[in-house]
């Protein structure tokens, strides 16, 4: 390998607020969102023992951090109302028959075990075309934040909500 040929093809840097995040299970999410993450990934390790030290080798399992993004909250409230529903059929303070009955509405997006939904992030480049997709596996909502009202602040004032999901794993695809 020559310092001719180590060269990246592209040298274009990829910007932070080209993409877009979907989820099979709600349909407001997408244009509101603000942030999103890639969730970073560790692997453990497995002590070798072995007299007078002790050596290290990769472990097996991926461990992947939490997949978060802040969105701006709509006037009627309804993309932060979908989680809220997702939240609703997963785990419903009223009984089993409104968790099958928001199950049952929210299952028509959605294809998979009940809870869960998959979702895509698409990173677009600076003239908006895709340059690749993260596809997260079997997602599910595990926190959203609180939604506040204040007369102090001003009505040019957004108010916007964060909201933390797990997932199974993800895949890089190309678009």
């Amino acid at each position: 390998m020559t310092v001719l040929t180590r060269n990246p093809q592209n040298t274009n840097p990829l910007q932070a607020s080209k993409f877009l995040l979907t989820f099979d299970r709600t349909g407001a999410v997408p244009y509101f969102c603000q942030s999103v993450n890639i969730p970073g990934v560790s692997v453990g390790q497995a002590p070798l023992n072995f007299p007078g030290v002790d050596v290290f080798a990769p472990g097996n399992k991926m461990m992947y951090n939490q997949l978060a993004m802040t969105f701006t909250v709509d006037e009627k409230m309804q993309n932060w109302q979908e989680i809220h529903g997702w939240f609703r059929s997963i785990a419903s303070p009223e009984g089993t028959d409104e968790r099958n009955r928001l199950s049952a509405q929210q299952s028509n997006r959605t294809t998979g075990p009940k809870g869960y939904s998959d979702a895509t992030l698409t990173v677009l480049s600076a003239l908006n075309n895709p340059l690749f997709r993260v596809h997260y596996f079997n997602c599910f909502p595990i926190s959203l934040t609180d939604i506040q009202f204040d007369t102090k602040q001003s009505a040019d004032d957004i108010i916007t909500a964060d909201g933390v999901f797990v997932f199974d794993y993800f895949n890089f695809e190309t678009a």
